[in-house]
């Protein structure tokens, strides 16, 4: 499901949260904490989201470029 945060802020999030989680996995002490917290699923699910929202952009491009062409 595609919340309603801007993209460009959506995209923002999601480098975040890979950054931290590379970091935390990274940490001797942290990074076995890392999956039961359930960070990686966090991360796959923003992951998804952002495929989803790539997907909805380029749908939008294509439709745009058929109804210009059209008029």
């Amino acid at each position: 499901m595609i919340t309603d945060e801007p993209d460009d802020l959506f995209e923002r999030r999601l480098a975040r949260v890979e950054r931290a989680v590379r970091n935390l996995l990274a940490d001797p002490h942290y990074g076995p904490l890392v999956e039961p917290e359930g960070r990686l699923e966090l991360l796959e699910d923003l992951r998804q989201e952002w495929r989803e929202r790539q997907e909805r952009a380029r749908r939008r491009a294509l439709e745009h470029a058929t109804a210009s062409t059209e008029d």
